[in-house]
């Protein structure tokens, strides 16, 4: 695998981010945790996608939850 062209996505701060390698080489290693890397930037940007579309319905089903009280 080529870590220079390498992507990841990490949580850092209760937020998703697509980070290149290079960017993750710069952070302190206890300041993030790393999800899952990826050969292409597209592809780490799917998945970002992927997990906040589940945050996102996990959220409107507590609202939902919350009407009906």
């Amino acid at each position: 695998m080529n870590f220079q062209n390498t992507w990841y996505v990490i949580e850092r701060k209760n937020k998703y981010e697509a980070v290149p390698h290079t960017v993750l080489s710069e952070l302190e290693a206890d300041s993030y945790v790393m999800l899952q890397n990826f050969d292409t930037h597209h592809e780490a940007l799917s998945e970002l996608r992927r997990l906040i579309h589940l945050e996102i319905q996990d959220t409107q089903k507590k609202i939902d939850g919350l009407h009906k009280l």
